[in-house]
């Protein structure tokens, strides 16, 4: 009645459902960590100065440069979302 092309398909039909059970179920079972806040105990040291925003994050900042009392422009540099704090243009210290 089936043949033999519709006996292969069953077979690999009735192989494939607990195979799929058992990805879902590896899925839900495998879960990240939770996440460590910086400050907090269980968590990393705070080792930058940070500014608290309105919606609870921090954010991280580093001052290069000559001393604020002896500045004559204030330049802010942006990294974007490939970089870090560390990755400006430094200025120079005379």
């Amino acid at each position: 009645m089936w043949g033999e092309e519709g006996a292969a398909g069953r077979k690999g039909a009735v192989t494939a459902a607990p195979a799929a059970a058992m990805l879902g179920w590896l899925s839900r079972a495998v879960q990240p960590p939770a996440p460590r806040v910086c400050g907090t105990e269980g968590g990393p040291p705070v080792t930058a100065p940070r500014v608290r925003l309105r919606d609870g994050r921090h954010l991280a900042y580093c001052e290069s440069g000559v001393p604020r009392d002896r500045a004559r422009f204030k330049v802010v540099f942006s990294h974007g979302f490939s970089g870090s704090r560390e990755d400006s243009v430094r200025a120079s210290q005379s």
